[in-house]
């Protein structure tokens, strides 16, 4: 067991941190703290594997030429200083405390080095910097959003679902004693990249054994249940959406009491006596 002392709670004696329950990203920012004055959240400087030259702005802050290069092939290093540190009563373990704030960190940025004050990073690197740089995870909430930003959206409901049923990438860690999974970039870049089939509705109404004038709808509000959005919709202008068809077939295998796969559905969405025979 590795433990360390930090004050990360107002107006109280520093806390004792058992180094080895934390995630290496959450490992890296109590290291930092430790090594700061005063053992306090000072601030911690943290790295992001780029140099400033990749900054979108580089060229017109510094323009070009010899210094210009000099400056953009130093590392792009960012100092944090927004961590607050936890009220005196309040029920926020320290280890909850490190595991959110090691999350409120971009992704593809980990700690490196503590603080002497709010306005100078240590110069000294932590053990675990190492560790940290490959522990790009992200809670649920924040898987989500990544994938919506790259253009897969699914709810909270439905990311539940497709897991139980294999079709989305597992957790990488849990944090906490389980309480917080956490999922890699990598697998989420490769959930969104995957390649798979886009079902009209009118076929995964099929599939989901829905027939008569209103089983499109019946499979909307199905899909909806489920907590699945449409990927797109087929050219033309009575086009129509378009659902990712390992996500359907995933959720319809992993349907509570779904009773006989493929049987028929009437209108009202019962299997009818044809799919009974």
């Amino acid at each position: 067991m590795t433990t360390v002392k930090l004050k990360i709670r107002r107006a109280s004696a520093p806390a004792e941190v058992d180094l080895d329950t934390l995630t290496p990203k959450a490992r890296a920012l109590a290291e930092a703290i430790h090594m700061s004055f005063g053992q306090q959240p000072l601030g911690v400087l943290c790295d992001t594997g780029r140099t400033k030259g990749d900054r979108p702005n580089h060229q017109y802050m510094y323009g070009t030429g010899p210094e210009a290069d000099r400056i953009g092939a130093e590392p792009d290093l960012r100092f944090m200083t927004n961590l607050e540190p936890l009220p005196r009563d309040a029920e926020t373990t320290p280890e909850e405390w490190l595991e959110y704030n090691a999350r409120q960190m971009p992704h593809d940025a980990w700690p490196i080095a503590g603080a002497r004050s709010r306005m100078e990073p240590l110069d000294e690197r932590v053990p675990s910097a190492d560790a940290a740089r490959e522990d790009r995870c992200l809670t649920r909430d924040q898987s989500l959003r990544y994938l919506g930003e790259h253009g897969i959206v699914v709810s909270n409901d439905a990311w539940i679902l497709l897991q139980k049923a294999g079709n989305a990438p597992q957790p990488r860690h849990y944090a906490l004693n389980g309480r917080m999974p956490l999922w890699h970039v990598d697998d989420l870049d490769a959930y969104a990249t995957r390649d798979y089939e886009r079902w009209p509705i009118s076929r995964v109404a099929e599939h989901l054994g829905y027939e008569g004038e209103s089983a499109t709808g019946s499979a909307r509000k199905q899909l909806s249940r489920w907590g699945l959005h449409a990927v797109g919709r087929a050219p033309g202008r009575g086009g129509e959406s378009l659902y990712a068809a390992d996500q359907v077939q995933a959720a319809h295998s992993a349907r509570p009491g779904k009773g006989r796969h493929g049987a028929p559905r009437s209108e009202s969405g019962k299997f009818t006596a044809q799919g009974n025979a």
